[in-house]
Order: structure tokens, then sequence, then C-alpha cells
């Protein structure tokens, strides 16, 4: 946490020409792709120790089931509105707690909680609704063979 700060804080020193005139939300987006940049390379060390070790990781999972999940999960985000996104994006995403993510959106810690909650159900909501229609069985459509 402290490097994305300190990296937000040289960026925003850097581009201080830029720095719109509400600057909260521009330091999220800085600082989302800072840690978003450490992920990377922090995945990218562990891949290369994993190559040099000669092992692979022991329990891998499919790479399709994690892409269909993945793609359900965008598909529910999206289906919300942008309030509720937020809201999730910020805590989840962003790793603030609700207070802090309070602040961010200049609300009440209380109010957020009640958004997050709300917003947690409806994306629960959205992926049982997706999941429900995943099971449901292909309709079988008869082609006519031409003559």
């Amino acid at each position: 946490a402290q490097d994305a700060v300190a990296e937000t804080w040289l960026v925003a020193w850097r581009r201080f020409d830029e720095i719109p005139g509400e600057p909260l939300p521009w330091l999220f987006g800085v600082c989302r792709k800072a840690l978003s940049n450490k992920r990377r390379s922090q995945g990218r060390r562990v891949a290369l120790h994993d190559r040099i070790a000669g092992g692979a990781p022991l329990h891998q999972r499919d790479h399709a089931d994690a892409v269909g999940e993945r793609s359900r999960i965008e598909t529910a985000l999206r289906s919300l509105k942008e309030p509720d996104r937020e809201a999730l994006l910020l805590t989840a995403w962003e790793g603030l707690k609700p207070a802090e993510a309070a602040a961010a959106l200049n609300c009440s810690a209380r109010t957020f909680s009640v958004r997050l909650h709300r917003a947690k159900a409806r994306l629960a909501k959205e992926l049982a609704l997706s999941e429900a229609v995943e099971l449901l069985p292909a309709k079988r459509v008869a082609v006519e063979e031409a003559p």
C-alpha cells in the first residue's frame, strides 16, 4: 500500500498541471493503475520463479473455467447500475474500507454501508440468474433439409 501511495504521489507531482479540479477520482485512477502494475509484476515474478524451480503450481484450475466465471461476473457487474458497480469496485477492486469509500463518494459511512449491502445483494441475484440460465437445456431447432 505504501508503494502504491508513493507511486500515486510521484505521478501527481510529475503531472501536477494535468490534475483536474476534483483530484480524488483522478488520484484513485492513478493508484488503481499503480496497483495493477504491481500485481502484474508480482505475477510475472512468481511465474518466473516457478519456471526456474522447474515445477508447476501444485493445484491448477482449468483456464476455461476461470475465463467463463470471470465473464459471468463481468456480465453481472455490467448489468448493475453505476452506483452499485462503483460501491462494489471501490471495496472489492480498490480494497477500500467502507469508511474510506464513503469519503471518496462524499457520503456518510452508514449510507455507503447500506449502498454496498444492496449492491452485493443485486450482484448475487444477477449471478444466480446467469447460473440458472446456463443450466437451462438448449432449445433444439429443427432444420429442414433442402430437397
